[in-house]
């Protein structure tokens, strides 16, 4: 009986909720469409709403529109001044790529294959 007690027993978070630095970066890096949004703009140097959205199939303008206005509020983008439209990476922003390069060495290790043509690195 003692044994089922103690399976019953809350297991409480080793640490607290609010300082939890993966939670709260999940907030804003786990949404939908974020770290490709990201990619865009960190690796394929698209800067303007049209070539992100061109380049997402799948990715709606509304969707898109409040993505750039949620990364911007949290100061990872930055909108350009008038005469040269678009956005680009903060210091904050450019600290996300290095999340970009850890999942892109996971993916060519673990999801490209001979079968499928791709190169698999070691």
């Amino acid at each position: 009986m003692q044994k089922l007690m103690d399976k019953r027993r809350a297991v409480t978070p080793r640490l607290a909720y609010q300082a939890d630095p993966i939670r709260e970066s999940l907030k804003l890096l786990g949404r939908k469409w974020t770290l490709l949004i990201i990619r865009d703009i960190a690796f394929l140097k698209l800067r303007r709403f049209g070539e992100i959205l061109k380049n997402n199939p799948g990715l709606t303008p509304r969707v898109l529109s409040r993505r750039l206005d949620q990364m911007t509020e949290a100061g990872v983008l930055k909108k350009s001044d008038e005469s040269n439209k678009g956005y680009y990476l903060t210091p904050k922003g450019e600290d996300a790529v290095y999340i970009l390069l850890a999942i892109l060495r996971y993916g060519i290790r673990h999801h490209f294959s001979k079968e499928k043509g791709d190169a698999t690195v070691s």
